[in-house]
């Protein structure tokens, strides 16, 4: 525990919990048998956006750390060598267990499915961070250059341009219906999480704890309001309940960006030292996240595509968040297992 960053490990632990009942309660809404249950079904998704931003936040906090030195034999033979074997395994393992548990397929079959999950991105809905991941990595050596030697208002004027054009651009053109001229070069969302964690962590950018926590709790309560309403009023007015699900469906939404930066920010300004037993779960949780964000799906898969199981007919929402609990167990139990195994504690 001495030379961890506790923090950073309760932040990924947190997001780890939340991107399995994030999936867990989408999931579950295939069930729903109304527009008022979708949209409560989906609040609680959408309230746990934060988690994927928050783990790349955490990426830029400790890869930007200009004390860590980058060689392109540690980026080439460590962080992306580990994506891409993880894509290729997991890819052939989804493909195999859907052509036979889901959609009974041959050899061929399961083999073609595999080659397009890998190389055209068909394969299980989760897998887009792989891809996310292999794109931060090939371009950290540039934003390492950029971390190193930008000074904190050069950085601070970055985020910024980052916020306008990769958040709040895409916001105005979607409520107006409109494709606007302007843009940038490089034109996604998550570089500028990436530093935005790496300015948090640093203190380039600082926030007190109180104000971290309320933007995080206000900015939940609009999403919650925002999505029970876009689902309710989906009948009637469907232009603009779509505009509306359709930006509560990506990580570029204003909100989102201001919850996960609250999110980071609250966790940032907690005391460094241990709490016995929620940091010892936080620990075990941040060294499993990444088997267990690559697991959780196909428990969840089985128990929702294979069973065929309908929580609303056996307890409802209780029912879910057992199925959320159970879900991270598991993919926990097995993450911790395959840990012992040669080779493969290497990738997971």
């Amino acid at each position: 525990m001495n030379n961890r960053i506790l923090y950073l490990s309760r932040l990924k632990a947190l997001a780890c919990i939340a991107v399995t009942v994030l999936h867990t309660f989408l999931a579950a809404n295939m069930y729903s048998r109304d527009l008022s249950t979708q949209g409560a079904m989906m609040a609680v998704r959408n309230c746990m956006m934060w988690a994927v931003p928050c783990f790349v936040m955490a990426s830029g906090a400790l890869l930007l750390d200009t004390k860590r030195v980058l060689t392109l034999k540690k980026l080439f033979g460590k962080y992306i060598l580990r994506m891409a074997v993880a894509l290729i395994v997991f890819s052939v393992l989804f493909a195999v267990f859907d052509g036979i548990l889901i959609t009974p397929k041959n050899a061929g079959g399961i083999f073609s499915d595999s080659l397009n999950a890998i190389f055209f991105g068909t394969g299980w809905m989760h897998m887009w961070y792989i891809y996310l991941l292999f794109a931060l990595y090939l371009l950290l050596p540039v934003y390492k250059i950029i971390s190193e030697n930008a000074t904190a208002g050069q950085l601070r004027y970055m985020l910024l341009i980052y916020t306008v054009f990769a958040c709040f651009l895409p916001f105005i053109e979607t409520i107006a219906g409109k494709k606007l001229p302007f843009y940038i070069c490089i034109y996604t969302v998550y570089p500028l999480y990436f530093f935005l964690g790496h300015a948090l962590h640093t203190g380039i950018i600082k926030l007190p704890k109180k104000a971290s926590g309320l933007m995080l709790v206000i900015c939940l309560g609009i999403i919650s309001m925002l999505t029970v309403h876009a689902y309710s009023n989906s009948a009637n007015e469907p232009e603009t309940s779509g505009k509306m699900i359709s930006l509560l469906g990506v990580y570029s939404f204003p909100l989102y960006v201001v919850a996960s930066v609250g999110t980071f920010g609250f966790l940032r300004k907690t005391k460094n030292q241990p709490v016995p037993v929620l940091d010892k779960i936080a620990i075990e949780l941040d060294n499993c996240s990444f088997g267990i964000y690559l697991l959780h799906m196909a428990v969840l898969r089985y128990i929702f595509l294979y069973m065929k199981f309908n929580p609303f007919e056996h307890g409802g929402t209780i029912t879910i968040i057992g199925i959320c609990l159970l879900t991270l167990v598991i993919s926990y139990v097995i993450t911790k297992l395959l840990k012992f195994v040669p080779y493969v504690n290497k990738l997971i």
